[in-house]
């Protein structure tokens, strides 16, 4: 640590040189210290979070990457991030040399992450945060090369769990005399929406004439505070087609708002008004709890019972390609496969 003595002045201050981000060599002054301990700590921080150095802490490397990433993805996408980082990753590794961290750290972090029994999607997400870093890290500060070697477990597929028509028939009749919630359930599951796309919606979204829905825009909520930003990719921004029946119940539950306005959200509820909504009624009656997102995935279910093919329902989900429907409706598809080879049957005679 480059630090002296200032006679004149009867302090310290310190004096060296580091390489920017640009690959620069700058020198950097700083005066003004009572003790020498505190012009080094100065220096040793400066180093930490200015320098394109891999040999600081990973908790000074995390808040490098925050800065990194803070105006290139959503602030909701980096609020999930951060709460997973500093939830599950941080702890274990924030007082640890970036360049001193070895894949064998890795495995060990990995195991305490695989016995915590999260969902193989969740744990994969963690790790997925973990590589981020690291590549932040090899990309921008010199890092050699990254530790993380090794994937944190296999993925999870064909496991989706939906409500088919008669089980989502017995919860809404058990809703029905509250027509806000049963309106809000109603438009899940005949349009297959997300919910942060339902809770913010507002009257001018949909077309009664056209019989459509239009989404445009989610709700969501950053730090305790709710607003809506644009669908999260270009195909999210859809228009949907209803059915009769559902803007006939739309119109009721619109009868029933004081002056309804057309820029006005028509569900000005939180967004855990719905999940809150399911536990609650599930537990009085003799059906499984689901997930609001799995109302969804009811509503692809009955798309494919109906006989739709991927790409109309890839469209009215807002799925960004058809490879995304397949994937995540594949083993739907095949349970067809013995109706096609009957209607093949058909033909043939």
């Amino acid at each position: 640590m480059a630090t002296y003595k200032d006679e004149k002045r009867g302090t310290w201050y310190c004096k060296f040189y580091y390489v920017d981000w640009t690959g620069t060599r700058r020198q950097k002054l700083k005066r003004g210290f009572k003790l020498q301990r505190e012009a080094k700590e100065w220096e040793r921080l400066f180093l930490e979070q200015f320098a394109k150095n891999p040999d600081i802490t990973f908790e000074s490397l995390y808040e490098k990457y925050l800065k990194f990433k803070e105006n290139r993805i959503r602030a909701t996408t980096l609020a999930s991030q951060r709460y997973a980082i500093e939830l599950h990753i941080l702890p274990h590794f924030k007082d640890k040399i970036v360049s001193e961290i070895t894949p064998a750290d890795i495995v060990e972090w990995q195991n305490i992450i695989l016995a915590k029994g999260f969902t193989p999607s969740h744990t994969r997400l963690i790790n997925t945060y973990l590589k981020m870093i690291f590549k932040y890290a090899v990309d921008y500060l010199g890092l050699s090369q990254s530790p993380v070697k090794s994937q944190i477990c296999k993925s999870e597929k064909g496991k989706i769990d939906f409500w088919t028509p008669e089980e989502y028939k017995i919860f809404s009749d058990h809703i029905r005399d509250k027509i806000e919630l049963f309106t809000a359930f109603e438009i899940l599951f005949y349009t297959g929406m997300r919910k942060g796309e339902l809770m913010a919606l507002t009257l001018g979204d949909i077309d009664f004439d056209q019989k459509t829905i239009s989404v445009n825009k989610t709700l969501v909520c950053i730090s305790g505070n709710y607003s809506t930003q644009p669908p999260k990719t270009r195909k999210g921004n859809r228009v949907i087609d209803v059915p009769d029946f559902l803007l006939d119940e739309i119109r009721a539950y619109i009868s029933k708002l004081y002056k309804p306005d057309s820029e006005h959200r028509l569900f000005t509820r939180s967004l855990a008004w719905l999940g809150e909504a399911i536990d609650r009624t599930c537990s009085r009656i003799d059906l499984k709890p689901i997930r609001v997102h799995d109302i969804r995935h009811s509503h692809a279910s009955i798309l494919i019972d109906l006989g739709a093919n991927p790409l109309m329902i890839a469209e009215r989900l807002g799925h960004e390609d058809v490879k995304m429907t397949m994937n995540t409706y594949s083993h739907l598809f095949k349970s067809h496969q013995k109706e096609i080879i009957e209607k093949l049957e058909k033909i043939k005679l």
